[in-house]
């Protein structure tokens, strides 16, 4: 089996990066926007008199919504611009988990394997989010088309007052370019 996962990227197992806050608090305008978009038409998210009756003090975010409220700034520049230079860049570094260092694995390609949700509380309108990710595991296997890497990586989202909303463990699979089937 040719080895893709070095002691130093072994070592990463358990580290976690820094907290990163969102650059906004959740408003009634993002919270519409999300909704719609996700087409999830509960009336806890965008009636403040249904939010009330259920025992919240302002509407709330689909449990999900904490993932994407890590937005950037209006005077940040857009990451995506880094596919300018490099059309294979896969938008995993500094963007999937904000905070963490990159893994050094060399010539490898990244592919989702899936997401565990744990939810703890739902974001209200006014909470601002920030997020800890950990880099949870990180093991080496052989699959079908060669040696492999998984990565696990457990975020942990609270909001400005500490309360936990929920952690989210997304595992992915690192492969050599060269193992990828044609």
């Amino acid at each position: 089996m040719t080895l893709l996962l070095s002691d130093n990227v072994k070592a990463m197992e358990g580290v976690k990066g820094d907290v990163v806050t969102s650059p906004q608090a959740l408003d009634e305008n993002t919270l519409r926007r999300f909704v719609h978009a996700t087409m999830d038409t509960n009336p806890l998210h965008l009636d403040p008199a249904a939010a009330r009756a259920a025992g919240f003090d302002n509407p709330v975010a689909p449990p999900l919504w904490p993932m994407h409220s890590m937005v950037r700034g209006l005077n940040f520049p857009d990451p995506l611009d880094a596919l300018g230079s490099d059309p294979d860049w896969d938008g995993a570094a500094g963007m999937l988990f904000p905070g963490l260092p990159p893994l050094d694995l060399p010539g490898t390609r990244m592919l989702n394997a899936g997401t565990e949700a744990e939810f703890y509380r739902l974001a209200e309108v006014g909470d601002v989010v920030s997020a800890q990710s950990e880099y949870h595991q990180v093991y080496e296997r052989e699959g079908r088309s060669g040696p492999m890497v998984v990565v696990r990586v457990r975020t942990t989202y609270s909001n400005h007052r500490g309360a936990r909303l929920a952690v989210i463990t997304m595992s992915l699979i690192y492969r050599n370019e060269m193992d990828s089937p044609s």
